[in-house]
């Protein structure tokens, strides 16, 4: 009997033990897994920024691309101007459009 005792205090010190090493486990699997979700809400916020900089740059360069094609529509209208028939053609077509009296000015216009 008392060998069975013993045996049955050695088989619960056991379960205990085990259950420690489960538990211990459990514990750095658990901190793994924050580290992980850590690491995952870094890298979400590492993208978003990455796309808020690149849809930034795409906007800048899209205004830039505009700013251009005026420039060069500008250059276009102002040397087909250079002929009178032209500019008169021109300016009545803009004398339509324009309706603000600051930009009228800009064209001599009334």
């Amino acid at each position: 009997m008392a060998g069975i005792l013993c045996l049955n205090g050695f088989l619960g010190m056991g379960i205990t033990m085990t259950n420690e090493s489960l538990e211990q486990r459990i514990a750095k699997q658990e901190e793994r897994l924050k580290q992980q979700e850590e690491r995952l809400k870094q890298l979400k916020a590492q993208k978003q920024a990455k796309d808020a900089r690149e849809k930034a740059k795409q906007k800048e360069q899209n205004r830039k691309n505009d700013t251009r094609r005026k420039i060069l529509l500008g250059s276009y209208l102002l040397k087909k101007m250079e002929d009178e028939a032209e500019k008169q053609k021109i300016l009545a077509g803009i004398n339509e459009y324009l309706t603000e009296d600051r930009d009228r000015k800009l064209f001599n216009l009334p």
